[in-house]
């Protein structure tokens, strides 16, 4: 290869590193809602089969499926948002009109239960001071967060229009073998379902259960507790106990008899069962993470991606551990060979 070779080979391959880079930092802004759109369109893909049977049609099955899911997210957000708003507040408020210091003197006198209240003051206040940034960039960031949403539902229809030439797309640009490949997809699809149905629907399911045994008792800031439920519930090792066992002990304490043992008992007897009640139908438990790397992941994933983080934390562990398991199988030995093993 002459030299007039090689410098043209490098300036190639210097123009498509620069084209990949420019590539991703075109898309860096929306991958997020992309990734999403990816991933709700494997979640409800089966829906989507559903309706295209009836519908005969794939566009129109893919715009009810998007419009079934935007009123479904939507009306929601719309109602409960504002009122999540309003009873933080109201919450903000009682906590500020409580005398915190002779609270804590009932247990602990002196300098120390000073102390100890100025930094439960200070706890709080960050708190909330941090909620209302949040409220504020959300406010601020409106009109980003809706393009963002086009961004998604738009990736949404597509991904799901068009999910077998997708599949068929990605399976041709795949280094592995034909068998590796089949076993990694069921790997892949295994650990997703864990993750997505598993852990993020019975956590969600859990919260939404206690907020509904919430409002029937008429509790105060219901909407604020729900939500808190079903964040807790959806982290390992936590659990929606976190807010009906509190609940329920202020309920008998503020004199409310019959809904503070109705909430302890519905809260232990069946929303802390529901995990174990929908598990074994919707979840495949072979493939179930283990919970230590689990609470890893969702913890892990939550300070890097924020909310987010609930579902790419775990995902990103898992799907990380599949590779690393291949390896030590050696059923890796088969990457760039693939037209090799295939004849």
């Amino acid at each position: 290869m002459t030299e007039s070779e090689d410098i043209k080979k490098v300036v190639v391959v210097t123009l498509i590193l620069a084209l990949f880079i420019l590539a991703f930092f075109v898309v860096k802004p929306i991958i997020m809602p992309i990734i999403f759109g990816l991933l709700f369109s494997y979640v409800f893909g089966p829906v989507y089969k559903v309706i295209l049977k009836i519908t005969k049609n794939q566009n129109v099955a893919a715009s009810i499926l998007v419009l079934g899911l935007a009123l479904i997210v939507g009306i929601p957000i719309i109602y409960f948002v504002p009122a999540m708003v309003n009873e933080v507040f109201e919450i903000y408020v009682l906590i500020q009109n409580l005398n915190i210091t002779e609270i804590i003197n009932k247990f602990v006198t002196g300098e120390v239960a000073s102390t100890i209240a100025i930094n439960i003051d200070n706890m709080i206040g960050q708190f909330f001071s941090g909620f209302l940034n949040q409220f504020k960039d959300i406010l601020v960031n409106l009109p980003s967060l809706l393009f963002q949403l086009a961004v998604f539902l738009f990736t949404f229809y597509f991904a799901t229009k068009d999910a077998d030439k997708l599949g068929a797309y990605i399976s041709s640009l795949s280094p592995f073998s034909k068998a590796t490949e089949a076993k990694f997809l069921q790997e892949f699809r295994g650990i997703t379902n864990a993750i997505i149905f598993g852990q993020i629907l019975i956590g969600i399911t859990q919260g939404l259960a206690l907020g509904a045994g919430l409002f029937f008792l008429g509790v105060p800031n219901a909407v604020v507790l729900t939500a808190v439920a079903a964040l807790v519930s959806i982290i390992p090792v936590l659990g929606s106990w976190l807010v009906w066992l509190p609940t329920s002990i202020y309920l008998l304490i503020a004199g409310e008899t019959f809904a503070g043992v109705f909430l302890f008992l519905y809260g232990a007897l069946f929303v802390s069962s529901i995990d174990n009640l929908l598990r074994p139908y919707i979840l495949s438990r072979r493939s179930t993470l283990p919970i230590a790397l689990s609470l890893i992941g969702t913890i892990g994933g939550l300070l890097f991606f924020g909310i987010a983080g609930l579902i790419l934390g775990p995902l990103t562990i898992a799907y990380t551990l599949i590779i690393i398991e291949f390896y030590r199988q050696g059923k890796l030995k088969d990457l760039f060979n693939k037209q090799e093993q295939e004849k």
